[in-house]
């Protein structure tokens, strides 16, 4: 990663070791054009003149191979070039000591595992030392210590973050204690601004470096190599969707999901056109199929080989996960204009939306669990952001999203987004339409968690007498949207005596009707199976809830696992 210090640490070692070596080459390795114009000025040494050298590389390199073992070179910034484009300006001996400081991981096949080195962040007291000293403070104080550790900590013990930040506090504008309060405001500016470089021989702010980086990839993106371009396109694609998901967790299964269900999608908007839906404006590049139906994710790993190159992204804790420093992920966002904020936003917010099956149960609940942190991050850049075009109403986004928090246990902002569908379905297809009801019960339920039972109940009865009035009273979403009423009945106190037996019967009934029609191990049977014991507890059959509440628990154990909220919710219930 650009920033963490590769080049001071080589310049440290080379100064500390430099006894053990005859001669020490330092060369610029931006480009094969820097190697070469480094290894030239080689050749003008006096101690290389008098072997009558002819100026060019190779006569540099011939010379540097004939002096032995003890030799050390050092290869700069090797960020841009290939193992093979570097490794021609090697020595061709097996003697001397070369060093290689790059971003560029795929640099690890010129050597031995074992002698390579990712350099990470700082340790937090030498980051705390570090930006004292630059700042020109005194270290020993231990208040400046307790305001230093904040800071470093803010900017995640990052070497060239830390510099920069003692040079704007030795700049004395600012207060380290303000420091904090300063950078929430002016973030972007404090790590690009050129007058805040820090005191190290570094020549560029933080943002500059990552900039460097990006523009290195836009530059394969014009190139008239095709795959070339073709990887580094899907690569400033990625990095524009990664920026605006969380930074950490994040899933290739969003974009596997996306593409496969594509179909699915599709002919679920034939069964309401009307309605404007996500899966018509996202973006294909990335999700393409194979023959068999399978997503087709070679453009997707071209990308991610791209930015791995470059150390814009690194691998995660599992197969398929990767993660974005938490900085680059910030600079992914700050370098865009406003309107490419607006728009990249919108893109991930769209992607995660068509990543989401319809039916819950034909995907891993963990991955429901991912798919939350990323949705809640991409709404936070939103806000921050002040994002327009993710306010556009999408009707599939809407209700997925709003079901998705609703089960994860965030209720009051799934009220938002399935009021927002009740809404929309009202105005446009009307509320009779079978869409709209179900909006009405989906949106009941989350009233429900949200304690607001009057407010289920005035929705249930709707559903109630719209779904007798067109399905009539033994259709089985009926006789569910029955068993809805009677839960918000019981949940409001709403019965006599003669209430509670019929309340008993009704949710029967639906139990019945669930388990021939789904099955009693799927979800809605299980949640019926729930009701009923309540029911039964309060009617004091305690031995009838129990038994009933017992089998809950062995289901959700065994479907959900142990740690699901649903099954540590029965397992309360029963206790």
């Amino acid at each position: 990663m650009g920033g963490i210090g590769k080049t001071q640490i080589c310049l440290r070692f080379i100064e500390e070791m430099s006894d053990c070596f005859s001669h020490v080459f330092w060369i610029d390795a931006s480009s094969t054009d820097t190697i070469t114009q480094g290894l030239r000025g080689i050749c003008n040494l006096p101690e290389a003149q008098s072997f009558s050298l002819d100026g060019s590389p190779q006569s540099a390199l011939w010379w540097i191979n004939s002096l032995g073992d003890n030799y050390a070179m050092v290869f700069d910034n090797a960020d841009n070039l290939t193992p093979e484009e570097l490794e021609q300006y090697h020595p061709s001996g097996l003697g001397g000591n070369i060093l290689i400081t790059s971003r560029n991981s795929g640099l690890k096949r010129l050597t031995l595992h074992e002698n390579s080195l990712e350099v990470k962040e700082m340790e937090e007291n030498d980051a705390i030392s570090l930006l004292l000293k630059a700042a020109c403070l005194d270290e020993s104080q231990k208040d400046l210590q307790v305001e230093a550790s904040k800071i470093v900590n803010e900017l995640f013990c990052i070497p060239l973050a830390i510099d920069q930040a003692g040079a704007f506090i030795a700049f004395g504008d600012t207060d380290i204690r303000d420091y904090i309060k300063e950078y929430s405001r002016y973030r972007e500016k404090l790590l690009s601004y050129p007058a805040f470089k820090g005191a190290s021989t570094y020549n560029r702010t933080v943002y500059q470096t990552w900039e460097l980086s990006y523009k290195e990839i836009q530059q394969r993106a014009n190139s008239y190599d095709s795959e070339k371009a073709e990887a580094a396109s899907s690569a400033m694609l990625l990095m524009a969707m990664f920026s605006f998901f969380h930074c950490d967790g994040i899933s290739e299964e969003i974009f596997s999901y996306a593409a496969t269900l594509k179909h699915e999608k599709n002919e679920a908007n034939k069964q309401i056109p009307a309605l404007p839906l996500a899966s018509h404006v996202i973006d294909q590049k990335l999700l393409q199929l194979d023959e068999t139906g399978k997503w087709d994710n070679f453009i997707f790993k071209e990308g991610l080989w791209v930015l791995f190159s470059f150390s814009l992204i690194k691998l995660g804790s599992s197969k398929g996960i990767y993660t974005v420093h938490p900085l680059i992920h910030a600079w992914g966002r700050d370098r865009m204009s406003s309107e490419d904020r607006q728009k990249h936003c919108l893109m991930a917010y769209v992607m995660l939306a068509c990543s989401l099956s319809k039916d819950f149960n034909e995907q891993p609940y963990q991955f429901r669990r991912i798919l939350i942190t990323h949705l809640r991050a991409n709404i936070q850049h939103s806000v921050m952001a002040k994002n327009k075009m993710v306010e556009r109403y999408f009707d599939d986004a809407h209700e997925h999203f709003g079901r998705l928090l609703k089960e994860q246990g965030y209720n009051s902002e799934a009220e938002e987004f399935q009021i927002q569908v009740l809404d929309a379905r009202s105005r446009i297809i009307g509320e009779e339409h079978p869409g709209t009801i179900s909006a009405m019960g989906h949106l009941a339920h989350t009233y429900e968690r949200l304690g607001k039972y009057a407010d289920a109940e005035e929705l249930q009865i709707k559903v109630l007498d719209l779904r007798n009035i067109f399905l009539g009273e033994e259709h089985p979403d009926t006789i569910l949207a029955q068993g809805d009423l009677a839960h918000t009945y019981h949940s409001l106190g709403k019965y006599a005596d003669a209430e509670k037996l019929q309340i008993k019967k009704l949710q029967i009934k639906v139990l019945d009707l669930r388990k021939r029609l789904m099955g009693e191990e799927h979800p809605i049977t299980i949640n019926a199976m729930e009701n009923l014991a309540i029911t039964l507890y309060y009617l004091q059959k305690y031995t009838d809830a129990a038994r009933l509440e017992n089998q809950v628990v062995d289901v959700r154990k065994k479907v959900f696992g142990e740690e699901h909220p649903k099954t540590v919710q029965a397992v309360a219930f029963l206790s």
